[in-house]
C-alpha cells in the first residue's frame, strides 16, 4: 500500500531519505506550477521549486502533524515566492530602450516559450487573463490561483493564506469581480 504524504514527511523527518525523494517526485510539478502562476516567470519558478525542496531537505520548516501536507507545502511555496518577490523588487532592471522623446522605457521581451499549437485567439485570451490576474492585489491573486488553478478548497486556502474561510471567500469574490471588469472589453470584442 502506498504511503500518504503525511506519513512520508514524518518518515523523512525521522531519517528516511527515500521518503523525500517520493515527495519530490509527487509534488515537483505542483510546486513549480504554483510558483509560476504567482511569479509569472519561469526562471523564478524553477528557482523557487529548488528553494522549496532544499528547505525541506534541510528541514528548515517544521511539519505540524494535524495539518494536511499539501496545505503545509503551499505555505512553504508561498513563503519562497514572497522571498523571490522581495529580491525582485530590490533588483533594478537595466533593460531600457530610448523613446522618440528622449525618455527611456523598459524593453518588452517576447516570450519565445509560448505554446504555438493553440489557436491565436486562445493564446490572446490566455495572455489577457494572465495579465488581468497579475493586476490583482497580492492576496486576491493568491486566493484566485489557489482556487481556480490549484483546485484547493476554501478551508485549504484559508490555511495557506493564514486567514478565515470567510476572508478567503471575500478575496475570491473580489478577485472574480475585478477580473470580470478587467476582461469585459476583451470579451465584448468577441471570441
Amino acid at each position: 500500500m502506498e504511503q500518504n504524504d503525511e506519513q512520508l514527511i514524518k518518515e523523512y523527518f525521522a531519517g528516511n531519505t527515500k521518503a523525500i525523494e517520493m515527495l519530490f517526485s509527487r509534488h515537483k510539478k505542483l510546486v513549480f506550477n504554483y510558483a509560476f502562476r504567482v511569479l509569472a516567470n519561469r526562471a523564478d519558478a524553477e528557482d523557487v521549486t529548488a528553494d522549496v525542496f532544499f528547505a525541506l531537505f534541510t528541514k528548515k520548516y517544521t511539519f505540524q502533524p494535524d495539518v494536511k501536507f499539501t496545505s503545509w507545502l503551499y505555505v512553504v511555496i508561498r513563503n519562497a515566492c514572497f522571498d523571490r518577490l522581495r529580491k525582485r523588487k530590490r533588483f533594478v532592471s537595466s533593460w531600457f530602450q530610448k523613446k522618440d522623446q528622449g525618455d527611456f522605457a523598459e524593453w518588452t521581451i517576447p516570450d519565445d516559450n509560448a505554446v504555438t499549437d493553440r489557436p491565436a485567439q486562445i493564446k490572446e485570451m490566455s495572455g489577457q487573463v494572465k495579465q488581468a490576474i497579475e493586476q490583482l492585489p497580492q492576496q486576491q491573486k493568491e486566493a484566485i490561483i489557489l482556487r481556480e488553478y490549484e483546485q484547493l478548497s476554501y478551508q485549504e486556502i484559508s490555511e495557506v493564506l493564514d486567514c478565515t474561510v470567510e476572508n478567503v471567500k471575500v478575496l475570491i469574490f473580489r478577485a472574480r469581480e475585478q477580473l470580470r471588469k478587467g476582461l469585459a472589453s476583451f470579451m465584448q470584442g468577441g471570441l
